[in-house]
Order: structure tokens, then sequence, then C-alpha cells
């Protein structure tokens, strides 16, 4: 379920519902049975306030999907775990609160129209491109959430961010600087260069035996085998619960007449309006009665609200805010567009924090109880998540109790109706299905389960799954046989030696070519080709990438002396450049290039402005760390 939520939804909407969910989860999970106390302590403390492992563990997850996100997928689930994550975790939570801290010592606040306007705005509230309040309720009673606490949680996040953006906002560069950051990017820079192949110098290489005996003496701890292990597991898990959910059909229609019988019908309104702020000298009252006469004309309200409305994001569909069941808008809004009877009529001028809004009512519906065949697939649906949840619940407790003090898993499997499992030999870097969870594999080799012959605890991997297992088999670490690791030590030894070789060469090229030798002759004598690159610019891609940004860190190059370099490049060749010329691009200042170094200084000052001002603000905070898992505790203070 959750994983469906996290495919569906985005925005602020996401984060803030993706994060009261971890924090749920956090608290609640089977695995606080087992550790309450630990998770009651704080295991940082800002200014007197505590952050608990559960708020860690929230971050590190909403971390880790970030992480995953980024890199589309493609990265190893291993290699991101708890351990690596748990320190920019923290941090992220440190800086969070002190800013907000800070927006509430500022009084920092937005108002009511703006959270309206990101509500109404957020697609995921919208059907046909409207906004539709009932479908905005369905999507927070899906995660339990009312809309009040949606608001304020939408409220926090939009303060945060306007703090940010006030800071980074009012960062500057000098013209100087942005001059001459464009100069620089416009600029081209022609060379030459010849690469030396490593693997080449590797095929030339053959290490005798008494070579290969020596280095494998040598690093004898370079090739050891892999520390493996394999489990026996037993996974609870709702999906698999879900298969075996019987209903009748007086259940399914006892549910429909239960919420049949709840539902309290209410109209709702389709509004839209004319925002007019107030002015400091009284002048929106003339804007207000222009309005009123070209109204009383006969002009379109639609036309008019693209003309002189404040609230540009409504003017563009003609001051269309969407429909309301009275919930939706600031009071006074609210309270005027029920006034209104008919469609089409539009009220005088109401007064809020914001401005003047004219509002004008565009149509009524009657939010109709939808028939036994409309809700009979959800309903259906919520009654088999129920019995699951019940099923769930009863199994799990079954399973702690079973597999605590059980010398194996095919009593506790018997008694919970569930098969035991088992995977193939996996590493601490982890394996395939459930070996491939860092819980699992922190489990797998802890030192209580090594050899043992001990249950795990519950360890939960979601909130609709849960596992328990046992290692079966643990194959330690041990020295590999020379015959078995000759073809990776050859491999080594050529690559060591042919790095080695190449380095000599290319220094010794790079050498010659800057007493004045010329390149495309050594090029010759070495049997290699030269490859010539014409004004080339710094961000410039392609194969030859790497010595193009390369080419930008040498020194303009003068009459008498050659500019050149030896580099290692990223694939273990060696090449040899010589810098031909620099040529300077004076940028117009209009040019949409030049604009876009422009922006992005400002971004990167902004951003550095940032850092200093958070940095400021932990100088000044105490901020006490406790490492909560050792026997005694140890705090260590940031000040």
């Amino acid at each position: 379920m959750l994983e469906l939520i996290r495919e569906k939804m985005q925005g602020i909407f996401a984060t803030i519902i993706v994060g009261l969910l971890c924090a749920v989860f956090a608290l609640w999970g089977v695995e606080s049975l087992f550790n309450r106390t630990g998770q009651a302590q704080s295991a940082v403390t800002i200014n007197g306030e505590g952050v608990t492992e559960p708020e860690i563990a929230q971050a590190t997850k909403a971390m880790r999907q970030r992480y995953i996100q980024m890199l589309g997928g493609k990265v190893d689930p291993a290699f991101l775990n708890d351990k690596m994550l748990r320190e920019p975790a923290i941090d992220s939570i440190i800086s969070r609160k002190l800013l907000e801290g800070q927006a509430n010592k500022m009084k920092m606040t937005v108002g009511a129209t703006t959270v309206d306007h990101e509500i109404v705005g957020d697609e995921m509230f919208g059907r046909d491109g409207k906004f539709d309040p009932e479908l905005f309720k369905e999507k927070l009673r899906s995660v339990g959430l009312a809309p009040a606490i949606y608001r304020a949680q939408l409220s926090e996040q939009l303060v945060l961010g306007q703090l940010q953006q006030g800071i980074a906002g009012t960062a500057f560069v000098t013209q100087q600087q942005i001059d001459a950051a464009a100069n620089l990017a416009a600029q081209t820079r022609s060379f030459e260069y010849i690469q030396l192949p490593l693997q080449a110098a590797m095929d030339g290489i053959a290490p005798t035996n008494e070579v290969i005996e020596q280095y494998f003496n040598e690093h004898s701890n370079d090739f050891m085998t892999e520390e493996k292990v394999s489990i026996e597991y037993l996974d609870l898990n709702k999906a698999n619960l879900l298969k075996d959910v019987l209903l009748e059909d007086s259940d399914v229609r006892a549910g429909y007449d239960k919420e049949a019988a709840a539902f309290k019908p209410s109209a709702e309104r389709h509004a839209a309006h004319i925002l007019i702020e107030i002015k400091s000298d009284g002048s929106e009252q003339a804007t207000l009665a222009e309005i009123t006469k070209r109204l009383a004309a006969g002009e379109s309200f639609e036309k008019l609200a693209k003309e002189l409305s404040s609230d540009k994001e409504s003017a563009k569909q003609g001051g269309d805010v969407g429909f309301s069941n009275g919930e939706v808008f600031v009071p006074e809004f609210e309270q005027a567009l029920s006034a209104l009877a008919n469609t089409g009529d539009v009220s005088a001028p109401v007064k809020t924090e914001f401005g003047y809004h004219i509002i004008k009512l565009l149509g009524k519906r009657d939010a109709a109880f939808p028939s036994f065949d409309e809700r009979k697939a959800e309903i259906e649906k919520q009654l088999r998540q129920s019995k699951v949840d019940a099923m769930y619940a009863e199994k799990l407790d079954q399973m702690t109790e079973s597999t605590y003090s059980a010398g194996d898993l095919a009593g506790p499997a018997e008694e919970v109706k569930i098969d035991v499992q088992k995977t193939a030999s996996f590493g601490r870097r982890g394996g395939v299905g459930i070996a491939a969870q860092q819980k699992i594999i922190d489990a797998a080799f802890s030192s209580d389960l090594l050899d043992s012959g001990k249950n795990s605890q519950v360890i939960e991997l979601s909130a609709d799954r849960a596992v328990v297992l046992r290692v079966s088999n643990h194959e330690i670490s041990k020295p590999r046989e020379l015959a078995a690791a000759k073809d990776e030590i050859v491999k080594k030894i050529k690559h060591e030696q042919a790095a080695i070789a190449l380095k000599e060469k290319a220094e010794a090229i790079k050498g010659r070519v800057q007493s004045g030798a010329s390149l495309s002759a050594v090029a010759q004598e070495e049997k290699l080709v030269p490859v010539s690159a014409e004004a080339k610019k710094q961000n410039a891609q392609g194969e030859d990438a790497e010595l193009v940004a390369e080419a930008f860190k040498l020194n303009r190059p003068a009459d008498s002396v050659a500019v050149a370099d030896a580099i290692q490049l990223a694939n273990g060749d060696w090449a040899v450049l010589h810098l031909i010329a620099v040529n300077d691009v004076q940028l117009d200042k209009n040019s949409e290039e030049y604009k876009a170094v422009q922006q992005k200084l400002d971004s990167v000052a902004g951003n550095a402005d940032l850092v200093v001002y958070e940095q400021g603000l932990r100088q000044s905070a105490k901020i006490v760390r406790k490492n909560i898992d050792s026997d005694a505790d140890a705090n260590k203070a940031e000040q």
C-alpha cells in the first residue's frame, strides 16, 4: 500500500504525507516492542529540544529515497545503508530545526490564501484540470490525515521555504565577477594530445612465476575468500495473507449501509473571484468601482479577472478557483460565496486580510452518495484490508512468541502456518531478493546470530511485512590458494607495472615538448596518433571532455615556452597534452549565455549565504549528540 502511495504522490503533499507516515511507522513499528527504552531517549538535543531515534530513522528513510530517485534507481540499496546515511540525516534534522526556530523567532507566517492557492493548484487534488474538494479529502483520508493538520504542515513547509529563499535571494555578485565568469564560459582553447593506452602496456608485460608467488605472499590479505552466510526465514507478509481472505456478500452490503447511514449530503459551490490588493493610498477603491461599473455594463467577469485580478494564477483561468464545500477558502470568502443564490450571481467586494474579493458563483452541485455498485469494489477492498490487518496482528504475535525461544523455525512455521524459506549464500554487500534488504544483511551478520543457531527478533521490513531469520550456514573468510588467485594476481601485477611505465614515459614526452620538440614528431617516433582539438569550450562534452577540463587548468602559452602536461585519465590511460592557443570571447551582456552565467553565479552565491547562515545558527545553538547504542552513553556537544 505504501509503495502505491509513494508512486502516486508528488510535490509538497508527498513530502508531508510520506514524512508523517514514516514517523508513525518509526514510532510504533514492531521493533519498538523490543527497544522502547532506547527509542524514548533523545539521540540529539538542539537548544534543549530532543531529537529521537524514530525521527532520525524517518529522515534516513527519506534521504535514502531521495538518493534512489536522483540516481534513477540505479544504485545498490545495500550501499545506502543506515550507518552511512545516519550522520547526514542528523545534520539535515539539525538544520531544519534551527531554521524553523529562527522562523518562529521572526514570527514568519504565510496567509491562509497562500495555503489555499497551494492546495487548489496541486494537480494531486484535481480532476480535469480543476480542484476537487472531495478528491482532496479522499487523498487525506487514505493516509489518516485531517485537512486542518495537512494545512498546518503545508504552512510550515512554505514558511521554511520562505526563510531560505529570503536568505538566498539577498545574495549578489559583482559585475566584475560576472564578466570574468561569462568570458571564461565563452573562452575556447585549442590543443593537441597523444594517448598512451594502459591495456597495450599491460599486454607487453609477462610476470614470471617467481614474481607472481612473491606478490601473492606479500599481499596475502588481499586474496581472501568472501565471508558469506545463508539464512532460513519466516516471511509474514500482508500481500500473501490477502489471498486467503474470503468475504460474504452480506458483509459488503452491511459495509455499504453503514457508509450510507453516516453520509451527510452537502452542496458544493463552484467559485471564481477577482482579487484586488489593498493599497496604502486607498486607490484600490477606484479599481473596485471600475470593476463594478464594467460588470453592470455587461462586460465578462472572466475578462476582467484576467485583466485586473491580483491573483495571477486564477486570473489565467478567468478567476476560476474550483469547488468548495465551505471549508476550502477563508471564512469571509466562504460566507460571501454561500450567500450567492443563483448561478452567475456576483457578490459585492468582500474584504479579507489579503484584499478585496469580487466573487462569482459559477455553479452548484450536490454531493450525492454513490450507489452500491459504484462503492462495492472499494468496500470489498477495505473489508479485505481490515481482515488482513487483524490476521497480520494475530500471526505477528504468534510468530514473536513462538520464535523467541525455539531452536529452529520449523515449529514456529507450523504454528503460524508459514513456510520456512531459504536464501542462497550472500556476503556483506547482500544478495538477491530478501537478502538485498539492509536490515536482513545486518541481522544475518550480527555477532548474536552468527554460528549461534538462534532465531532473530522480529524484523519489520515495512508496515505490511515482518521477518524472523536464523543463519543456517556461515562461510568464514579464509586465504585463497595461489592457483585460484593466479589470474587476478597477474592482472594486478600487469596493471601496476604498466601504470608506472606509462607515467615515466608520459613525463618524458612532456619534458621533450616543453623543451621545444614537436608533439607530432614525438608521436611518430612512439608510433602513436596525435589528436587535434580546436576551439573547445570549458564545458565541452564528448570523448575528450576529460582532456578539455585539463586544458583549462593550464596557464596561457607564452611566446618562448610550450605549455604541456602529462595526465592520467580515469580509465588508467596516460595522455600528454600540448596547449596551443587560448581564444578569448567577449559576451554581449544581453545574450542568453551571459544571463545564464549571471543566474548560475547568483544561485551559487545564494546557496553559499544560506550555508553561512546555517553555520551561524549552529555556532550560537547548543547541540548535544548522545550515542545511545553504547553501553555507557557518550555525549558530544558541538558547543
